[in-house]
């Protein structure tokens, strides 16, 4: 059990081997089918599903976290590590997620085989489970945000699967908005957290950052902010989990598809951020508790980023129609006009090469007309100057 644990890492680096594998499958021009390329990735996911279940039962009957950390990055006033942890609440996510994305795979093998790309597809589905995998065995909560990054690069793949369809581009689109602004909402969180680590020089060990000590970090915020500030910075925070929240329902919502198997197979797929929206309400419980009383204006905050995300939404529709338009009858207009000039410039260019003495004194005659008028222009601009 114990190689297991040691090896987790192994939940990272299958997948990416897998995206590795069908990438370079396509540069060979497909030499593996679909069905030899599914089933190396159903025994990669599956491997991926029993080193979660290990870890879910050695934590579970143990009862004691597992972590690993290694220096990454070091400054003269704080460390940066990549690691994992491993403790109850983890491993039950991560078991989950693990299992989730295994019965899709099986899915869209199942409904899709026929597809076209459906090793594109594939690999997706892989990117999708690494940015999963990563954030519930991260060891700190910076380690935490790249692998939320991970999985909005996944999910907008997946949404956009289809670009050819203007529908799908559209809420693909929306889907980065509302994963940009979530996304970076915890990157102001973590910068927030790391400047106190850095100039209060209060967080500046290794274990100080990770989820473990969540709530030593919690109570050092608070006592270096004030009550207000806190506040914010705790409204941002469950910002953060309600965005992964909506962001999970944003392709059912934007615009109205046919209930196809490939739309089926997105939507299950993407709804899976919802577990990281819990999870992270969780691990950051912490700051929610030292709240006490500002309960209270923390909802008055959310309501008034709400309102402001609401207005900033009915400005983007109208926009995206703007842009629309001007790319209908001004981008394609001046792309038409382009091509009438050259398809005339290679009339005249045709006509010449045919050696015809009529079409030769033609020619010469209309350049000595524009030789003159260039002329005469020259000397009138002259005369005035």
């Amino acid at each position: 059990m114990e190689f297991f644990i040691e090896n987790i890492n192994l939940l990272l680096f299958l997948p990416i081997i897998m995206c590795a594998i069908i990438g370079f499958n396509g540069l060979l021009a497909n030499k593996l089918d679909k069905t030899t390329i599914f089933c190396i990735s159903s025994v990669s996911s599956l491997i991926c599903l029993v080193f979660a279940a290990v870890a879910f039962v050695y934590c579970m009957f143990n009862g004691q976290a597992v972590a690993t950390d290694f220096p990454w990055l070091a400054l003269e006033n704080m460390k940066f590590y990549l690691g994992t942890y491993l403790d109850k609440i983890s491993v039950s996510f991560l078991l989950a997620a693990s299992f989730l994305c295994f019965l899709v795979q099986g899915i869209t093998y199942w409904k899709l085989k026929e597809h076209n790309d459906f090793n594109r597809l594939l690999s997706y589905l892989n990117l999708f489970m690494l940015g999963l995998n990563g954030v519930f065995i991260s060891s700190n909560i910076f380690q935490s945000y790249v692998f939320c990054e991970i999985i909005g690069v996944g999910a907008y793949l997946l949404i956009n699967f289809d670009f050819s369809n203007r529908n799908e581009s559209k809420a693909a689109i929306k889907s980065f908005i509302f994963n940009r602004i979530g996304d970076l909402t915890l990157l102001f969180c973590v910068l927030t957290i790391l400047y106190y680590a850095v100039v209060y020089n209060q967080l500046s060990d290794a274990s100080s950052l990770a989820y473990s000590n969540m709530n030593n970090v919690s109570a050092c915020i608070n006592s270096l902010m004030s009550e207000p500030l806190f506040v914010f910075f705790c409204s941002l925070l469950i910002f953060v989990v309600v965005m992964k929240f909506m962001q999970a329902f944003v392709y059912l919502t934007f615009e109205p598809k046919e209930n196809t198997s490939l739309s089926r197979v997105i939507l299950f797929q993407n709804a899976m951020i919802t577990l990281v929206g819990v999870y992270l309400f969780i691990r950051l419980n912490p700051f929610f508790v030292d709240l006490g009383i500002g309960w209270v204006w923390t909802l008055l905050v959310l309501a008034l980023m709400f309102v402001t995300l609401g207005v900033l939404n009915q400005l983007f529709m109208p926009f995206c129609k703007m842009m629309g338009w001007i790319e209908k009858y001004v981008i394609e207009g001046l792309i038409s006009l382009a091509e009438l000039l050259f398809r005339a410039v290679s009339y005249v260019c045709t006509k010449f090469q045919a050696g015809n003495f009529q079409a030769y004194l033609i020619y010469s005659l209309v350049g000595l007309v524009l030789i003159l008028a260039f002329v005469l222009i020259f000397y009138v601009l002259l005369i005035k100057v």
